[in-house]
């Protein structure tokens, strides 16, 4: 796969990144389809790819085995709701704010997605320091955009998540997006102060691979191809919209709840 092949065409102000393998954008509760099949299938690919690229040997039998066993439970869901399967927002994934806030912000994204970049490192910190705890917000993996390497960033992610670090991780991937191999994540991980003997032998973990494509699955039925794309208490904004947009959101949920929601501060 070539650079041009992993890089997409510049998207208007605001847009979000997309995978042009992906379908047209559908409702929450849309059906697993074909696009979402043959989407995971490229997903596989990045994974086998990826293992490749960095110089690993994978176990593409068991891999193999792994996402049948996925697929297959998803198929199971869909039989048994009717035809249709209306993925969680949220399971096990990395998150800061209290689990009972009023507001909750589900971010699907993409490490090497620019306009990922853009929120985590602009619009995130204001979100968080305007609303503190009136907030939660979870992070899910949406690795679409630039083929093996964001995978294995996902994949990296969840290993900083498994040593209670993922927000700094997180931080400093999206300031360094420059920064694309194996040994760069192990760095920063050393960096941060991890275990790196647990971190690099976690990079090779099965279920670190399925946990993204977990995420990639409920990305794909929840009718998501391009990132980011956010649900605030279910409600969908797609892209990286600029704070304002954001805070009419939160802010609305949060006079719903009762709460008079916080000052803003200057406009952005």
């Amino acid at each position: 796969m070539t650079d041009e092949q992993l890089t997409p065409p510049a998207p208007l102000p605001f847009a979000s990144e997309r995978d042009s393998r992906a379908a047209p954008q559908q409702t929450a509760a849309a059906p697993m389809t074909q696009t979402m099949i043959v989407g995971l299938i490229f997903l596989v690919i990045g994974f086998i790819s990826g293992g490749l690229v960095f110089g690993r040997s994978i176990d593409t039998v068991q891999l193999e085995r792994s996402i049948r066993t996925i697929v297959a439970e998803e198929v199971a869901n869909i039989s048994t709701s009717g035809g249709s399967a209306t993925a969680d927002l949220t399971d096990n994934d990395p998150a800061f704010g209290p689990e009972d806030a009023k507001v909750t912000i589900v971010e699907f994204s993409d490490f090497y997605c620019s306009f990922c970049g853009r929120f985590a490192n602009e619009t995130l910190p204001r979100l968080r320091e305007t609303y503190g705890d009136h907030i939660r917000f979870v992070y899910r993996d949406m690795p679409i955009i630039g083929g093996q390497i964001s995978v294995q960033a996902a994949i990296a992610g969840n290993c900083a998540f498994a040593q209670d670090k993922f927000w700094d991780f997180h931080n400093i991937v999206f300031q360094n997006t420059d920064a694309r191999s194996r040994e760069a994540f192990i760095s920063f991980a050393d960096e941060l102060g991890l275990d790196t003997e647990a971190f690099t032998t976690c990079l090779d973990d099965r279920t670190m691979s399925e946990e993204v494509t977990l995420d990639y699955i409920d990305g794909q039925s929840l009718g998501i191809s391009g990132t980011p794309a956010f649900f605030i208490n279910g409600r969908q904004i797609s892209g990286a919209q600029p704070f304002d947009t954001f805070a009419l959101v939160i802010d609305s949920e949060l006079r719903k709840a009762g709460i008079t929601p916080p000052e803003r501060g200057e406009s952005g």
